[in-house]
């Protein structure tokens, strides 16, 4: 067995660490029972965890962006996931075309998106509105649900869905039998992809919605006008679900390649 590089192995770790290092710092501060940002904390309480839960600004904010970001997901996961078995029964010269159409957002700088969706929303006198958000939003998950569901189907056997034919299916059943079962978990895993790409966005939202705030951009308000520790129990709460619900995400996705390889 070859040895490791040990200086590769010393950059890995100061890697990790300074990633880390943002919420080794924000966690105890998120505990801290002061008035204001102070690490260490003197003082451990929970003051700022019921402080968020108990306050109707921060409440609101947060069942936004959970609107938006379900309402973001089960749109992008449904228009990608018939994009991908569209793209892939009826190949074509524009198929590569059209599948770099779908994954365009996610190379695209979202300033760029924003201020185009920005424009389109005032021209149609749509902006200010959370089902304008929603489908901006979708646009951006869209890439995520086309990559993860589209890797997952070009591994499916071909021949099931021929062979439920041939036994009498008709083509939905046949579909609903041979396809998406070996679909499903890539499906789920991308729907919550799409739904944390939309939770976690700001620039988007700042130039859509104006009269309402969403998470991210109650934290940003917060950051610019006070910095009050709540933000740092916000922050904690969002790392936590965020990272729970993505590890769900990739045990989902490595579930459907192991069922797809078998």
């Amino acid at each position: 067995m070859q040895d490791r590089n040990p200086l590769l192995t010393l950059f890995y770790v100061l890697v990790v660490i300074f990633l880390f290092f943002p919420i080794l710092i924000v966690v105890p501060i998120s505990f801290s029972s002061g008035r204001f940002l102070s690490f260490p904390p003197e003082e451990f309480g929970l003051r700022w965890y019921i402080n968020y839960f108990s306050d109707p600004v921060w409440m609101a904010a947060t069942f936004r962006s959970l609107r938006v970001a379900l309402g973001a997901s089960i749109l992008a996961t449904f228009v990608g996931t018939l994009s991908v078995i569209g793209l892939g029964r009826k190949r074509s010269k524009t198929s590569g075309a059209l599948t770099a159409l779908f994954v365009a957002p996610a190379i695209v700088p979202n300033i760029i998106v924003a201020l185009g969706v920005f424009i389109l929303a005032v021209r149609m006198g749509v902006s200010d509105n959370e089902l304008t958000l929603v489908c901006a939003h979708a646009a951006i998950g869209l890439p995520f649900v086309v990559l993860m569901v589209g890797s997952a189907y070009r591994q499916i056997d071909p021949t099931l869905e021929r062979a439920a034919r041939i036994m009498g299916a008709g083509p939905l059943r046949a579909f609903l039998t041979a396809t998406l079962p070996p679909l499903t978990p890539a499906i789920l895993s991308a729907g919550i992809f799409a739904f944390f790409v939309s939770f976690d966005e700001l620039i988007i939202s700042l130039f859509l919605m104006s009269s309402a705030e969403t998470l991210p951009m109650r934290i940003w308000n917060d950051l610019r006008f006070e910095i009050n520790p709540t933000i740092a129990a916000v922050s904690v709460f969002f790392v936590v679900v965020t990272t729970l619900a993505m590890t769900i995400a990739e045990l989902l996705r490595r579930r459907a390649e192991k069922n797809n390889a078998a």
